[in-house]
């Protein structure tokens, strides 16, 4: 079975303010080859249950993993490749913000094997950039975005929705952005619940987004999961991991790994992990919990969950278990011969469908 690696790199210069993931921002980056070693030491305590696994997909995430040196990737990703089976095809990617991107780093980045970027953009406005606490240009994002298609064939780029100031014209938040040159786009719609200072009406960004979703479509980025378009085959291989129930390893502090049955997880600290002194998380999943949050991924991307995957790969009736979704979501949930999905009005009500069918 494949599977991905992520890797988590928690260092920022300042912190943007919707932002939930762990980061540091008041202290120096420490010394590259000390995170270097904290994370292969972290990796060596999942080697026992990882030798079934072929890893196809690498991914340094954040926290702004650009802030770091070239070396920094080059080690790990020797570190990895000595310690797990990789697979011959692999999907490298690394998160960079718009400032950071130079030719000279994309060079060096692509001799150490990264052949997948990220960018986080977000906005293509300044004042919502500021708003944001973002720390480049809007001017800066095309730049840079310009700047690593030269280099690499598969960009992607993050943009946020939703964002009180924002324009309620779906051309003007794409309008800047160099589009026929990204093969990805991630359109995330700002959580009002957790950033209300920040959020706009709920009507303007449900509105915003199934506008831009025919946008991006009419501009050759299809839509297969809620949030994420691409071109054909661009798809990004690692996130499907997660969406799919493929194992995962999680590498770093906050880092989730997901092992059947097991989800894991380290709530060390960066000082304590620095250390190696790792903090683990862990949960035993039973069959029925396990299936229903399989379920609940597998209706984020577009084409839904499948009767033949859940019946070849847990053994269960897709129709005769989650069938009733539809009944209670009619419009939002609906079945085909193959299985169920949600349409778009039921991407923008995703949330409350997911709490209701994880509700014990």
């Amino acid at each position: 079975m494949n599977g991905g690696v992520y890797v988590h790199v928690p260092f920022c210069r300042s912190r943007c303010h919707y932002c939930s993931f762990y980061s540091v921002t008041d202290r120096d980056v420490p010394d590259s080859s000390e995170y270097v070693r904290a994370i292969l030491n972290h990796l060596s305590t999942f080697e026992l249950i990882t030798e079934a696994i072929d890893f196809n997909t690498v991914y340094f995430g954040g926290g702004t993993p650009s802030i770091m040196p070239v070396s920094f990737f080059s080690e790990v990703i020797e570190g990895i490749s000595a310690s797990v089976s990789l697979g011959d095809e692999l999907e490298i990617t690394i998160e960079m913000n718009p400032e950071d991107i130079t030719s000279d780093y994309l060079k060096d980045l692509k001799h150490a094997g990264i052949n997948r970027i990220s960018i986080g953009v977000q906005s293509s406005t300044d004042p919502v950039l500021q708003k944001l606490n973002r720390t480049h240009t809007s001017g800066e994002a095309v730049s840079a975005i310009l700047t690593a298609v030269k280099f690499f064939s598969n960009v992607s780029c993050d943009l946020i929705i939703g964002i009180d100031g924002e324009s309620r014209i779906a051309s003007n938040i794409l309008n800047k952005l160099p589009i026929a040159a990204l093969s990805h786009l991630s359109l995330y719609m700002l959580d009002g619940a957790k950033n209300d200072r920040l959020a706009a009406e709920s009507d303007h960004t449900a509105d915003l987004y199934t506008k831009l979703c025919g946008v991006l479509e009419n501009n050759g980025l299809k839509q297969y999961e809620i949030s994420n378009f691409a071109r054909e085959g661009m798809e990004s291989v690692h996130n499907l991991h997660y969406w799919k129930g493929n194992p995962y390893i999680g590498l770093g502090p906050s880092a989730h790994s997901l092992l059947y049955p097991y989800r894991i997880w380290d709530h060390s600290g960066l000082d304590r992990f620095l250390k190696g002194e790792f903090k683990s998380g862990r949960m035993e999943y039973s069959k029925s919990l396990f299936v229903t949050e399989m379920v609940m991924l597998a209706l984020r991307l577009k084409k839904g969950a499948r009767q033949a995957d859940f019946e070849k790969n847990y053994g269960i009736d897709l129709f005769k278990e989650f069938g009733w979704l539809c009944d209670r979501f009619p419009g939002f949930v609906v079945q085909d011969r193959d299985g169920i999905s949600l349409t778009l009005k039921g991407m923008l009500l995703s949330n409350e469908i997911f709490q209701e069918l994880l509700e014990p």
